[in-house]
């Protein structure tokens, strides 16, 4: 590693390279928000009209790549949806890193502006689909990369982008996994993901993990008017009816019940008392059409719940069912016809040792360059999953620390407040500095 004065001397020219060249960096971002790269598995959305829209905007990223000297390759696991590897190869003396971005977004929605995909500045805030969530990290990448380039620094260590595909619906097995299985391994990973929610670049070290999943209560149809004997004292009880929104909110409450256990059971010393929950989003019961004369038939729970660093998806999916089926062995009807699980997606948690050098290192060059009245001095829990976790995963440290703020990605008037964007770049290149070395 070069002397400390030299790396002073290295890092201010830096940053008057990253002031000089912040402007191309908006241009980027505009340029990129202009290619529509919705994730084509988004719900409501028909796939075949944005397949292709992620490979187009990282063949875009992957020309300013290229010209600073970067190695390009995909990895195409799903036909039309590529992610992009480029690599500014070092030494060969030194630690690799990566920066990983997801280049999909969701799905647009009506706002202020006609176009999702045309940017509008207002002020110091440019507004447009994926500007915070996360082409702005995108931008940030570049320029890191691009004042490497313009100051001459070589890096000991291979330099990595990963832009990937899927993120928005966990698909982390055509992006970033796949990615590292082609071969595309790192010594650490950094990721600029928006952490700017009420303060000004945060940076994590952990996040929860998630699991999607439905429960599907069944009852028995009847007419509405045999309510009464299907539920009143002298009545034929199940004989007559179940309407599966009563059992339904027997299961509800059970899991409810589970919940509230959670908050005690569940713990992680960086996270809030009560930080990992079990929240139920969506309802459905009918017969098969929407209609109140019936007693419904079936009712659907679909849930999103976290859990801390140190357990597993499998640990528990497992408690989640033993506890309702435990809880639905006490009804009669619920015995006999026990709810129905599905489980369709999850993410594993992410944790990197806060101590370890690698979120040291970083941590250092976030709180070298931003002002430091706006964020915590530590590392804190990220409000959102990233592909960090996949990292992870496989053993590789990983941080996230990015322009953009969280609160305002996936909203019908997504935007990003520009000074973000050279503050990024600035920690990202500290970092490659100091990391990539012998």
């Amino acid at each position: 590693m070069a002397m400390q004065t030299d790396l002073d001397r290295i890092e201010n020219a830096i940053d008057a390279t990253i002031s000089r060249f912040s402007g191309e960096a908006e241009n980027l971002l505009e340029k990129l928000v202009a290619v529509p790269s919705v994730n084509p598995e988004q719900p409501g959305v028909n796939k075949a009209d944005h397949l292709g829209g992620e490979s187009r905007a990282n063949k875009l990223f992957a020309t300013y790549l290229s010209n600073l000297g970067m190695n390009i390759d995909y990895v195409e696991v799903e036909e039309g949806r590529a992610n992009l590897v480029a690599i500014l190869r070092g030494t060969g003396q030194g630690r690799s890193l990566a920066f990983n971005g997801h280049i999909d977004t969701v799905a647009p929605q009506e706002g202020r502006f006609p176009d999702p995909w045309t940017a509008v500045r207002e002020g110091n805030r440019l507004y447009g689909l994926g500007a915070t969530d996360m082409k702005a990290g995108h931008a940030a990448m570049w320029l890191a990369i691009k004042a490497l380039d313009e100051v001459g620094v070589r890096l000991d260590g291979d330099l990595h982008i990963h832009s990937v595909v899927g993120e928005e619906t966990m698909s982390h097995e055509i992006g970033t996994t796949a990615v590292l299985d082609a071969g595309y391994q790192v010594d650490a990973a950094f990721v600029p993901e928006p952490t700017s929610s009420g303060d000004l670049l945060q940076m994590s070290n952990t996040a929860p993990g998630n699991a999607l999943f439905a429960v599907t209560v069944r009852g028995k149809s009847a007419h509405w008017a045999s309510r009464n004997l299907a539920i009143r004292s002298g009545g034929g009880g199940d004989s007559i009816g179940v309407n599966a929104i009563d059992k339904a909110v027997y299961v509800y409450n059970a899991m409810r019940q589970l919940e509230e256990q959670w908050g005690m059971s569940k713990t992680h010393p960086q996270f809030l008392p009560g930080a990992f929950i079990i929240h139920p989003g969506v309802l459905k019961a009918d017969v098969g059409i929407e209609a109140a004369p019936y007693f419904p038939d079936r009712a659907r729970f679909d849930y999103l719940l976290s859990f801390p660093p140190g357990e597993t998806y499998e640990q528990v999916k497992t408690e989640v069912e033993q506890h309702i089926r435990a809880s639905s062995a006490l009804d009669p009807w619920l015995r006999e016809h026990p709810p129905e699980f599905e489980w369709y997606a999850s993410w594993p948690p992410a944790f990197t040792d806060p101590n370890s050098e690698f979120v040291q290192i970083s941590l250092a060059a976030r709180n070298a360059v931003a002002p430091s009245e706006y964020f915590s001095a530590g590392v804190i829990p990220a409000g959102a999953q990233s592909d960090a976790s996949f990292y992870e995963k496989q053993g590789i440290p990983a941080v996230v620390s990015g322009p953009g703020d969280l609160l305002r990605a996936h909203a019908a008037d997504e935007s990003v407040d520009l000074d973000l964007v050279p503050i990024a770049a600035r920690t990202m290149a500290r970092t490659a500095l100091r990391w990539c070395s012998e």
